[in-house]
C-alpha cells in the first residue's frame, strides 16, 4: 500500500526527506526537478535535498503485475531486439567464420538490452528502452562479465567435486537460486566483483524478501517457456524457420524476465538505496506559477509545524512577487489570525481587506473580517460598504450596520446606495423603522437626482403601509 503524504492524507507521497522523517507529495514540492536550481527539490523544513520515491511508493506489488511483463517484452525496444535476434539466425548459417563473431554480437546486444530493462525498471521507468540506448558501448565489457560469471561458477564447480557429488549438487541449486539475484546486482551495479559475491546476493535476497522467492519460481517457469514451445510447434513449422523462432521466443522470454528483475527492484526501491529520477516533464511550471505554488507550500508546511516565523518570512517574499494573489494574500491573513498577532491585523488587516475587496473576493474579505477580534478598523469607505453588503446578504446585520454608521463624514460618491443599504438594514434586522426613516429621507434630500431614487420611494411606501396598519 502506497505510504500518504504527511501534510496531505489523500495524496500519495512522492519525495522523502530522510533527516526530517517527512514525505511530501507533489502539492508540497510543486513543480519538476527543473524547476530547481543545485541538488533538485529541497525539504521545506531543513533545506537538505530530498528524494524521489514516487516511482517506487506508486508501484503495485510484484505479483500483481502479470499482465504487463508479456505486454512490456512486446513494446517497439523489445521488438526490434527480438527482430535482430530472428535476422541474425538466419544469417549466421551463410556466414562461415563470421558466424561466430555474428553470434558473439547478437547475444551481447541482447545481454545488453536485458541487463538495461532491469536498470531503467529499477528506477522507475516504465517504458521499454529503445534499441539506440543499448548502443552505449556497455555491450561488450557487460557481455564479458556475464561469460566471466558463467566461467567462474563452473570453475568453483570444478573445484568442489573433490567434496563429492553432493556437495556439487547442493552447489548448482544454490546457484539456481540465486541466478536472478546476480543479474540484477550485476545490471544495477555493473560490477562483476559485486554480482559474484555471495553476501552481497544473500543481503540482497533478504533486502528484497519473500517476493524475491516468487520471483525465482515465476522467472524459471518463464525461462523454461521456450523450450515448451519449440517442443510443441517444432513439427508444425518448416526446418528453415526454427532458428529464427527459437532466437525470437527466448529474446521475448529473456525480456519477460528481465521485466520482472528490474520491477521488483522497482518495488524495494527504497531498501536497495536506488536513487531514482522522476519523469516529470509534464510537471514543470513557469517561473511566476512555480513561485507561488512554492511559496503557497512551505508556508502551509511550516505553518502546520508551528514555525509560524518562517512561514510568515515565505508568504512575505511570495507576495513580494504575486502581491495581488488571491491565495498568498488569504494565507498570510489567516497566519496572522493563527498566531493572533493583533497588532499585524490592526495595521494589514485593513490593507489586506481591501485587496480582496478590490479582487472581486468581497465574501472572502467578509469572512476574515467577522473572523478577526477585534475587528480592524476600515477607514476606506468602498470597503465598508462592500463588506456591509456581503454582511446583509449574510443576515448579519449589526457588524454591517456598525460598517456604514457614519459614512456621511467621509466623502464618498455613494452614499445614497450606502445609506439606501443602511435602511435595509435598520427594516430588516434590527427593528429600527425610526432610523430607516431619517435615513430615506436624508438620501431623498441629498441626492435628488439618485438612480436610486425609485428604491428609495419603494422602500418609503413599505415603511408607510406598514406604519398605517399599525
Amino acid at each position: 500500500m502506497a505510504e500518504s503524504c504527511h501534510y496531505h492524507a489523500s495524496a500519495d507521497a512522492s519525495w522523502q526527506c530522510q533527516p526530517c522523517q517527512r514525505k511530501y507529495c507533489s502539492e508540497c514540492i510543486p513543480g519538476s526537478r527543473a524547476n530547481y536550481q543545485g541538488l533538485g527539490p529541497e525539504c521545506p523544513l531543513c533545506r537538505n535535498p530530498v528524494e524521489y520515491i514516487g516511482a517506487s511508493n506508486g508501484a503495485k506489488p510484484f505479483w500483481q503485475m502479470g499482465l504487463f511483463y508479456f505486454l512490456y517484452a512486446l513494446k517497439p525496444g523489445p521488438l526490434v531486439i527480438m527482430a535482430l535476434a530472428a535476422g541474425a539466425s538466419l544469417l549466421i548459417s551463410g556466414l562461415g567464420l563470421l558466424a561466430i563473431v555474428a553470434l558473439v554480437g547478437i547475444v551481447a546486444l541482447v545481454s545488453r538490452y536485458n541487463l538495461l530493462v532491469i536498470e531503467r525498471l529499477a528506477s522507475g521507468q516504465l517504458e521499454a528502452p529503445g534499441i539506440s540506448d543499448a548502443l552505449d558501448g556497455n555491450s561488450a565489457p557487460l557481455f564479458l562479465k556475464v561469460i566471466a560469471m558463467t566461467l567462474i561458477a563452473g570453475f568453483v564447480g570444478y573445484k568442489l567435486f573433490a567434496l563429492g557429488m553432493g556437495v556439487v549438487q547442493v552447489y548448482a541449486f544454490v546457484l539456481l537460486l540465486l541466478a536472478p539475484a546476480a543479474m540484477i546486482v550485476l545490471a544495477l551495479e555493473h560490477s562483476l566483483r559485486a554480482a559474484i559475491n555471495p553476501l552481497k546476493l544473500l543481503q540482497f535476497t533478504l533486502i528484497i524478501g519473500w517476493p524475491y522467492w516468487l520471483l525465482w519460481l515465476t522467472t524459471t517457469a518463464v525461462s523454461a517457456a521456450p523450450n515448451l514451445f519449440m517442443a510443441i510447434a517444432a513439427e508444425k513449422l518448416p526446418p528453415w524457420s526454427l532458428g529464427p523462432v527459437i532466437a525470437a521466443t527466448t529474446t521475448y522470454f529473456y525480456i519477460v524476465t528481465s521485466a520482472m528483475m528490474g520491477y521488483i527492484c522497482l518495488s524495494r526501491q527504497q531498501k536497495l538505496g536506488i536513487q531514482a529520477d522522476p519523469d516529470d516533464d509534464n510537471l514543470f511550471m513557469e517561473e511566476e506559477a512555480f513561485s507561488r505554488a512554492r511559496a503557497l507550500a512551505d508556508a502551509q508546511i511550516l505553518m502546520r509545524e508551528s514555525d509560524f516565523q518562517a512561514a510568515r518570512q515565505a508568504l512575505v517574499d511570495g507576495l513580494r512577487r504575486h502581491p495581488n494573489d488571491e491565495a498568498l494574500n488569504e494565507r498570510y491573513y489567516r497566519l496572522l489570525l493563527a498566531t493572533q498577532d493583533k497588532k499585524a491585523l490592526r495595521e494589514l488587516g485593513p490593507h489586506l481587506l481591501d485587496k480582496f475587496v478590490q479582487l472581486n473576493r468581497p465574501h472572502k474579505a467578509a469572512e476574515l473580517y467577522l473572523a478577526t477580534e477585534p475587528v480592524p478598523p476600515i477607514t476606506k469607505p468602498e470597503v465598508r460598504h462592500a463588506l456591509a453588503q456581503i454582511l446583509y446578504q449574510q443576515h448579519k446585520y449589526q457588524p454591517a450596520a456598525q460598517l456604514l454608521n457614519n459614512l456621511h463624514k467621509e466623502n464618498y460618491p455613494q452614499l445614497d446606495a450606502a445609506y439606501l443599504l443602511l435602511a435595509q438594514v435598520y427594516i430588516d434586522g434590527l427593528n429600527r423603522e425610526d432610523l430607516a426613516r431619517k435615513l430615506l429621507q436624508f438620501v431623498r434630500q441629498k441626492f435628488p437626482d439618485s438612480p436610486l431614487r425609485s428604491q428609495v420611494e419603494t422602500l418609503r411606501k413599505v415603511l408607510n403601509s406598514s406604519e398605517a396598519a399599525n
